[in-house]
């Protein structure tokens, strides 16, 4: 395909530095582009010229797809394609963007968005697309583009993790869909046999991303109501030990260290058929399904089951489709963003990568509604939390990850993690000031 490049890049989870920046900047940023977006348009439509829009994505069949797409949609676009990973985007775009050779519209993941707001890269999308964002995407969705007032991408797609089940296995066992956690003890109960290594449910109770719904079922609001204020971490409250006291007597019916509990031990073992739940997201969805039909059994995906009658709220993941600040295009770069987020731009994502659109109306896309298993996966994301875009954030994961393997191990009771866990937070922030 015409203007195909690759980079080669290799994806990364490393951040650069930040550099800091504030809403006003932003504000007054999005001003002074109005006068020359305005200016490009006309020039464009009086010349005929078309405008080159360098975008930058991970996937070569999506882009494929989308390029023709989009250039069919606006004839003033002509698209210039680059592969660059989603999590390299934003530290590439710091080093490319001030030479003018970084991408016009790029795509990243969520916890990239604080990072990239500090360090000022992103072009503030202006009231009108703000509407288009609140009024189309699901809540959790939007709460990882907004700030101060401010939109600064938006949510192409959506993830949470949910509840796996193998419908056989529970029916051979006389047991229905788990709906709440108590239920999960009572058939973990008849189910398990420890010396044989066999279990009713298995998840990461190392990983402070998967566990979170134990703590929101508790009470526990990370960073505040709204999360977004940076004083209210939490850490250390009675909610977070209610939600640690509740993940703790899980190990009863879990007895494996959590470091044994692993992408092979979990996923794996579900894909053959051995494992009656697994709590995952949808980047187990290819997987599991050609499990079920290469070993006989019936897949199904549902909310996560409740704790004490409160329905867990989890992370709510994100890819953004985002604006560079740098573009000297930025009406015809709001334009493939805007196409991308469209049904369409949206059906070309949902048919090539599978991936959830992050739309309150579903069923707009083709395909989606219909697919009992990414229903499961919505089902849960009108339960979820839009993950927090503070730069205080990437404080939080270590932190909570010590305190939920603390509790797991039996090496701290949850009173102790909870307290250690908040003293770990504010020394990690202490060393970045």
């Amino acid at each position: 395909m015409k203007k195909l490049v690759s980079l080669g890049l290799v994806a990364s989870l490393s951040f650069a530095g930040l550099v800091a920046c504030s809403g006003n900047e932003a504000e007054t940023s999005a001003d002074k582009t109005t006068t020359s977006t305005e200016t490009s348009k006309e020039e464009t439509a009086t010349t005929g010229e078309k405008v080159e829009i360098k975008l930058w994505l991970d996937d070569d069949a999506y882009a494929e797809a989308i390029e023709p797409a989009i250039e069919a949609a606006y004839p003033n676009i002509d698209i210039v394609y680059e592969k660059v990973g989603a999590v390299d985007a934003r530290s590439k775009l710091e080093l490319d963007g001030p030479a003018g050779l970084g991408g016009d519209v790029f795509i990243q993941p969520h916890d990239g968005m604080s990072e990239s707001i500090i360090a000022n890269i992103l072009l503030p999308l202006g009231s009108e697309m703000g509407e288009m964002i609140e009024e189309r995407m699901l809540e959790g969705a939007v709460g990882t583009v907004k700030k101060d007032g401010n939109y600064f991408g938006v949510p192409l797609a959506t993830e949470s993790i949910a509840l796996f089940y193998n419908k056989t296995l529970l029916e051979e066992n006389g047991f229905e869909v788990a709906t709440t956690f108590e239920t999960i003890k009572e058939q973990a109960a008849q189910y398990n046999d420890n010396a044989a290594n066999k279990h009713l449910i298995r998840w990461e109770p190392g990983n402070s991303y998967t566990n979170q719904f134990f703590l929101t079922a508790a009470g526990f609001n990370l960073y505040g109501e709204n999360h977004d204020d940076a004083s209210q971490v939490n850490l250390n409250t009675q909610e977070v030990i209610d939600g640690l006291t509740f993940f703790g007597s899980m190990k009863e019916y879990l007895p494996v260290p959590y470091a044994d509990l692993n992408w092979d031990t979990i996923h794996g073992e579900f894909v053959k058929g051995n494992l009656p739940y697994m709590i995952s997201g949808p980047w187990s969805l290819a997987e599991a399904k050609q499990g079920a039909e290469e070993n006989g059994f019936e897949l199904g995906v549902t909310t996560i089951p409740t704790i004490n009658g409160v329905q867990g709220e989890t992370f709510s993941g994100n890819i953004i489709a985002c604006v560079s600040a740098y573009t000297q295009h930025p009406t015809e770069a709001k334009q493939v963003v805007d196409f991308l987020a469209s049904e369409e731009g949206l059906q070309i994502m949902y048919d090539v990568q599978g991936k959830i659109p992050a739309l309150k109306d579903a069923s707009v896309i083709e395909g989606v509604v219909e697919d009992p298993y990414i229903a499961g996966i919505l089902a849960q994301a009108e339960y979820s939390q839009p993950m927090p875009i503070l730069p205080e954030m990437s404080k939080y994961w270590g932190a909570a990850e010590t305190m939920y393997r603390s509790v797991w191990e039996g090496l701290s009771p949850p009173e102790e993690a909870a307290a250690k866990a908040l003293e770990d937070y504010n020394t990690a922030l202490a060393m970045t000031e």
